[in-house]
């Protein structure tokens, strides 16, 4: 199967060229053909980002909470309320998360699919996947990598044409594909799992919470979210708490 994409791996080092196999034969294993995984790795559109050197972030949670309970803040997190009461009334009713919880976690994410990136997330996890000096880091990528192939084969959609953060992230709740085929729910009735879609976004990001014990720890939940509970599951419940208390 390595022979397919041999023109594009012989201008990688062999331990590149290796995790490229590895990530072929599991989409092989998933049910690709060979000519899908053509299309994907010898597509001219397939590069590298450059190096980028991301720096931790330091968040003063305090300041990031007051401006986020701001009222000017709060009015659009009403809106999308509003705007999106039908789909967080099933979305609350299904998974017993409160609907002001979910519009949070947009807000924060994504404030409301405003932010969603615009990296072209095939490439974003191509560039882990080569880059990446641990194991885990590039078979994450790999796993990435084949979680966004078979979303896009079932969503008919052109790879190279998603865009995301520059972590991969997709959406107005910021998911992983390999967190979407795990954690992701069809809230639209259309038998597919969009993280573009508002409906799925919001009954992929209540499930995600239930499995990780949103019922027993909301705060553990939220951090399980995040990937680290300083801080955020507190500007999460704050603003939920602000929107619950906010005249609609």
């Amino acid at each position: 199967m390595l022979l397919a994409v041999l023109p594009l791996v012989l201008a990688l080092g062999p331990q590149q060229n290796s995790r490229v196999e590895y990530v072929v034969s599991e989409l092989v294993r998933s049910g690709f053909s060979q000519q899908e995984t053509d299309a994907l790795f010898r597509d001219p559109r397939l590069r590298l980002y450059p190096p980028r050197t991301i720096r931790p972030r330091k968040i003063d949670w305090d300041q990031f909470i007051a401006r986020l309970i701001a009222p000017a803040s709060v009015s659009p997190g009403n809106q999308y309320l509003l705007d999106h009461q039908e789909a967080l009334r099933r979305a609350e009713e299904q998974f017993g998360v409160e609907k002001e919880v979910l519009a949070a976690l947009f807000r924060v994410e994504s404030n409301f699919g405003q932010n969603t990136g615009r990296y072209g997330t095939f490439n974003v996890f191509y560039t882990f996947l080569v880059r990446s000096t641990e194991e885990r880091r590039w078979k994450w990528a790999a796993e990435n990598l084949v979680s966004l192939a078979a979303y896009c084969k079932a969503a008919r959609t052109d790879c190279f044409a998603i865009r995301g953060s520059y972590a991969g992230a997709l959406g107005p709740a910021q998911f992983l594909p390999s967190s979407l085929q795990t954690y992701g729910r069809d809230g639209s009735g259309d038998a597919l799992v969009n993280p573009f879609d508002p409906a799925d976004a919001l009954f992929s990001a209540a499930n995600f919470l239930i499995e990780h014990g949103w019922h027993a720890d909301k705060i553990g939940a939220l951090g399980k979210y995040y990937g680290s509970a300083n801080g955020y599951p507190r500007a999460i419940l704050a603003y939920a708490e602000a929107l619950g208390m906010a005249p609609r």
